[in-house]
């Protein structure tokens, strides 16, 4: 009996399975939307960033064009802020609750150097909860960082508006920086920050032109 109920639990996993895998080929159709999402856990936002020792931004190529990207992403004119910049907004599932969450492509002369997470929210105690667990995922992660260690992610009650930083420096040359930063609202309501930028490794150190 017990060989048929595992059999059955595999056809069952295979159906979710598929199901999933066609919910995400159908979805990935849609005309605005479609694969470029903001990230849902710690896991997916820590492989967006960093892989085999050089930090890199949502499996894209460096120096792509934003039209590429843009096709890559699937994004359309509504997602384009600047000519320098597409943005994709949304949430960031935490602790029985979310964090506002903005995903940046940042281009300079048409190419693809930079790509930002910002995470904000106006809840002192969720933003430090936040900066915890993400200090935890980034310890287990990370290499040592390159500039500033991770204590800056501990004592976030008094970031203030300069901000704190941690920097790492990827094996290529690319970057990832952590900021974190408070901005005043209207009604005297604070507005904490988390801004995660991974960045290309400099041309000039690439021997481009």
């Amino acid at each position: 009996g017990l060989c048929f109920m595992r059999k059955i639990k595999r056809l069952t996993g295979l159906c979710i399975f598929f199901t999933l895998w066609i919910a995400l080929i159908s979805s990935g159709c849609t005309p605005n939307g479609g694969p470029a999402t903001t990230v849902k856990d710690f896991d997916q936002l820590l492989t967006s960033l960093h892989q085999g020792g050089k930090y890199v931004f949502e499996d894209l190529p460096w120096l792509i064009s934003k039209e590429e990207v843009m096709k890559q992403k699937q994004l359309n004119d509504s997602h384009s802020v600047r000519e320098d910049v597409l943005k994709i907004e949304g949430t960031f599932p935490f602790n029985n609750s979310s964090l506002e969450q903005t995903v940046l492509f940042v281009f300079d002369d048409d190419k693809f150097v930079s790509g930002e997470y910002l995470f904000s929210t106006t809840n002192q105690d969720q933003f430090i909860k936040f900066c915890e667990e993400l200090k935890t995922r980034l310890k287990k992660s990370l290499p040592e960082p390159f500039g500033n260690d991770l204590s800056v992610l501990n004592n976030t009650k008094n970031i203030g508006a300069q901000g704190k930083s941690v920097m790492w420096k990827g094996e290529d040359g690319s970057y990832l920086r952590i900021n974190l930063f408070t901005t005043a609202q209207q009604g005297d309501k604070m507005r904490y920050t988390v801004q995660i930028k991974s960045e290309s490794p400099a041309p000039e150190r690439k021997g481009l032109q």
